[in-house]
């Protein structure tokens, strides 16, 4: 079992943000029997998710499991968007806001708006923009399920390489969406409740080959500048783990910074140098060599680094640069270090 650390947003130390390796798959308090069906709205999305992964990431998916992924998917969508213009405001939820009423919300009677209004109001209202490729991406999405939902899906429709690279699509907007407007936004208590889900989602992600494939190309524009300081994910396995050499303040804490370790991929970071040095050592390097004076070495800790002096320098880190090569990489620093060795 892979353990991450807590993530930030914005500056601010979250507990949320977890994430395991492929094939650990965390029994959900939800999945238990005999308990209550309490789904308020981001964990209800975020349960449609964890369905989608689940149906998604078998090498090849059966047409059931695509059906149920454009389902559920939209679904999530839907509600994903609308939990975050109810975070703006009650009222936003409303197919006519003018006309709210608050009960109507707690008991769940009201007609609420389109997932396109939904999208739409994000935009106008909260000043979250779309991209126009997301925007289509989430409009096909919901005729897709409107199509399931009261007909079937018939004709050129019919297809599952366009419904894999639809859900990849979709998916590549709604994880950084949840990351950067909505899980920094919750309580403690709604963050322990959306925990496991969380996990689940992570760690199915990078077992999803159109998503993988949609999301680095997406991800390629912003991780081709950095590639000097792009490593393997320890926890997805992506080439995507960049540490910054910026420090973060926290906003709790003025006189603490930290030094941001982010996997573009799957969105763990981990908030200090040591610990993704140290999470990088145990999962991307051997456990015993001979270094050059003939030493045994257990690299079970980090190595000081002797340009910064923080115990954040893995020894043979790999980078995306050249794979096959192995350098003293400092995670403080985010640079290679030669002379370490």
């Amino acid at each position: 079992m892979k353990y991450g650390v807590p993530i930030t947003f914005e500056g601010q130390i979250s507990r949320i943000g977890r994430d395991y390796a492929s094939g650990y798959h965390v029994v959900r308090e939800s999945e238990l029997p005999g308990g209550t069906p309490h789904f308020p709205p981001v964990a209800n999305g975020l349960d449609y998710l964890v369905s989608v992964v689940e149906c998604l990431e078998a090498d090849a998916p059966s047409p059931r499991d695509l059906k149920y992924a454009v389902l559920h998917l939209a679904a999530g969508a839907e509600v994903l968007l609308k939990a975050r213009l109810q975070m703006e405001h009650w009222t936003l939820v409303f197919s006519h806001p003018g006309r709210a009423v608050r009960d109507e919300v707690e008991n769940g009677t009201l007609t609420s708006c389109t997932p396109k209004e939904a999208r739409e109001r994000l935009e106008n209202i909260v000043g979250i923009p779309v991209a126009k490729p997301d925007a289509e991406a989430l409009d096909q999405l919901a005729k897709m399920r409107n199509a399931l939902q009261h007909y079937g899906l018939v004709g050129s429709a019919a297809n599952a390489q366009v419904i894999e690279t639809l859900t990849a699509k979709v998916l590549g907007f709604l994880i950084p969406f949840l990351d950067d407007h909505i899980l920094g936004r919750l309580t403690e208590d709604e963050q322990d409740e959306v925990e496991d889900e969380l996990i689940r989602i992570r760690s199915g992600l990078h077992d999803i080959q159109a998503y993988a494939t949609e999301r680095l190309r997406t991800l390629a524009p912003k991780l081709g500048p950095l590639r000097s300081r792009t490593l393997e994910c320890p926890e997805c396995s992506q080439w995507a783990y960049v540490p910054s050499p910026i420090p973060v303040p926290d906003t709790r804490r003025p006189d603490r910074v930290y030094y941001v370790t982010t996997c573009y991929f799957c969105g763990i970071q981990h908030v200090d140098s040591e610990t993704a040095a140290f999470q990088y050592l145990v999962n991307h390097t051997v456990y015993e060599y001979r270094n050059a004076a003939g030493e045994t070495v257990h690299p079970s800790r980090p190595f000081v680094c002797p340009r910064c002096a923080t115990s954040s320098l893995a020894p043979r880190a790999r980078l995306v640069t050249d794979p096959a090569a192995e350098v003293g990489f400092c995670f403080r620093c985010a640079a290679p270090v030669s002379e370490a060795f």
